[in-house]
């Protein structure tokens, strides 16, 4: 048998799949690949079109994707990377789309656990897809993008006794995109489902459940953070939250509880590579299956303090021991407690203003030249194409001097000033609503795709007033391949290989030093922070820097 010295990170997102292949030792890039789910003629038999990537919703707010996907998907990613690296791997850890859940019948547990058996994997026998799918209760994956969950998430609340007694037990507020209220909601109007269901996967453990042949795999406690139904400091399922989660539905707390995988920590390995990879992809029998995590958790691991992710959702992230109502508690791919925000009007929104004025998505060098041509904090405007969480708010269009527009972005207008006016505005909401967790330190991180322009790097800098050090490109999958790493050696070593990684991981010659004139512009007093909270508070009758209660221990 040769050499296990390479690691695999599986990122399954949004808006695609990607993969990283590290050195375990030294972690340097071995191979990537990655498809996207709308492009990628493989994956085009799903249905994924339009500006977001998701089916066509039964009502406003609802947000699903095919659960078959991730599986063609998974194949389509393992079949881009090169055979001499997948014959090395030592272990493959996943990062997924966090709040996502997948629904698992019978038949898919039986159709899963059949990957284990010899000869699952030969040629010409059905694909993952054509496996698991039939067996899944409902092929409809609900993400995080669903909002359609305010009456579940406040139901889940009220019988806690109110939003700081469930932040102190769950480390959050039940937000409504998380997936104790969705769950929630897909089993009220789909109680035959539900019924039907004997797996609650989250997509994170779904991937490793299917690369291990395992359907009772767990789930870790990164994610589990983030479905609003684990007691956050005691890292298991609270029976409080499950009761209140379940009240109506088939079975009640206990019919719940029955369907949840267990609790782990992230570094747990869910089991060996099932028989079906080794015989397709000729991956080592001794490679290890991590239990995987959410795309935040993964993010995380490479880097310490705090950290803004630029992607679909933008994300901050800090350091974090106890929760806040302001913010939401986490344990990153390691295992280490943080705290979280992420707003859902993220890259998604940048890329609809540009389509509305007839630029490229993917013209970057344009979009550049707009923010070159106005400096930071300069224009003032209000954009969300979709209901927001962070900080609450409703979809908004709203420009400087002038009431509330309507419809998408005016395409007569002015694209470069559109164009800056929304990316400050979408990076200051999150500055200002993060004011409570997210000030310490004299740096910020930022990983994701428009972490790419220095432009973006330098209005993240005025905005915080803080330097910024872009990290790897390779973000959530990245993280996961370190934890694959950590996951292989004792406790005792584990910090030092993720000191290493942050290392390696980060580009210090594109450090982005705050600009003076630039921070005063938009912090200082009168400045564009100021002017933008009383802009969103005229909109929304709220602050977005409203100061948050901490809840009782």
């Amino acid at each position: 048998m040769g050499v296990l010295d390479l690691v695999l990170g599986i990122d399954s997102s949004t808006q695609g799949t990607s993969a990283v292949v590290l050195d375990r030792s030294g972690f340097g890039l071995v191979a990537e690949a990655s498809v996207r789910y709308r492009d990628d003629p493989r994956l085009s038999a799903f249905g994924l079109s339009g500006l977001a990537p998701i089916l066509p919703p039964r009502e406003p707010g609802e947000a699903d994707q095919p659960a078959a996907l991730y599986l063609a998907a998974l194949e389509a990613i393992l079949s881009d990377l090169p055979a001499d690296a997948l014959k090395r791997l030592a272990a493959i850890d996943i990062s997924a789309q966090q709040h996502g859940q997948v629904w698992l019948g019978s038949r898919g547990a039986e159709a899963i656990a059949a990957l284990r058996l010899p000869g699952a994997g030969a040629n010409g026998r059905p694909s993952l897809a054509e496996r698991v799918g039939p067996g899944l209760s409902d092929g409809r994956a609900p993400i995080w993008m669903s909002s359609d969950t305010e009456e579940e998430a406040e139901e889940i609340r009220r019988a806690l006794g109110g939003g700081d007694a469930v932040t102190a037990l769950s480390g959050s507020d039940s937000p409504l995109r998380f997936s104790g209220a969705v769950l929630r909601r897909r089993a009220k109007r789909y109680p035959k489902l539900y019924e039907e269901t004997s797996r609650l996967h989250l997509i994170s453990s779904f991937l490793a459940a299917v690369l291990a042949g395992e359907p009772d795999a767990p789930i870790d406690w990164g994610n589990g953070s983030g479905t609003s139904l684990m007691d956050w400091g005691r890292r298991r399922w609270a029976p409080e939250l499950l009761a209140a989660a379940a009240d109506g539905l088939p079975g009640g707390a206990e019919g719940l509880a029955s369907r949840l995988p267990g609790l782990v920590h992230p570094l747990s390995v869910a089991g060996s590579v099932a028989a079906y990879f080794r015989e397709r992809y000729g991956i080592s029998e001794d490679c290890a299956v991590v239990v995987g995590s959410g795309d935040n958790p993964q993010s995380k691991v490479l880097a310490t303090g705090s950290l803004l992710s630029l992607g679909t959702s933008f994300v901050i992230m800090a350091e974090g021991r106890r929760p806040h109502r302001g913010a939401n508690a986490m344990y990153d791919g390691l295992g280490r407690p943080f705290l979280f925000g992420c707003r859902t009007n993220g890259a998604l929104t940048w890329e609809a203003v540009r389509r509305a004025h007839g630029i490229g998505v993917q013209d970057f060098a344009v979009s550049d030249r707009a923010l070159a041509a106005h400096g930071p904090g300069s224009v003032l405007r209000l954009f969300q194409v979709e209901r927001e969480s962070f900080p609450l708010s409703g979809i908004l269009d709203l420009r400087a001097g002038g009431a509330p527009d309507s419809g998408a972005p005016d395409s007569g207008a002015d694209f470069a000033a559109d164009y800056a006016g929304v990316v400050d505005s979408s990076l200051g909401l999150v500055a200002l609503a993060s004011e409570p967790f997210s000030t310490a330190g004299d740096e910020i991180a930022v990983t994701g795709g428009a972490a790419a322009s220095r432009r973006v790097l330098e209005r993240v800098a005025a905005l915080w007033g803080r330097r910024v050090l872009p990290i790897a490109d390779a973000g959530a999958a990245a993280g996961a391949a370190v934890a694959a790493a950590c996951a292989l050696v004792d406790e005792s070593e584990r910090e030092d290989l993720a000191a290493l990684a942050r290392r390696v991981a980060s580009r210090p010659g594109v450090l982005v030093e705050p600009e003076a004139a630039a921070v005063e512009a938009c912090r200082g007093r009168g400045g564009y922070l100021e002017r933008l909270d009383e802009a969103f508070a005229a909109a929304t009758g709220r602050r977005a820097a409203e100061p948050w209660s901490a809840p009782r221990p």
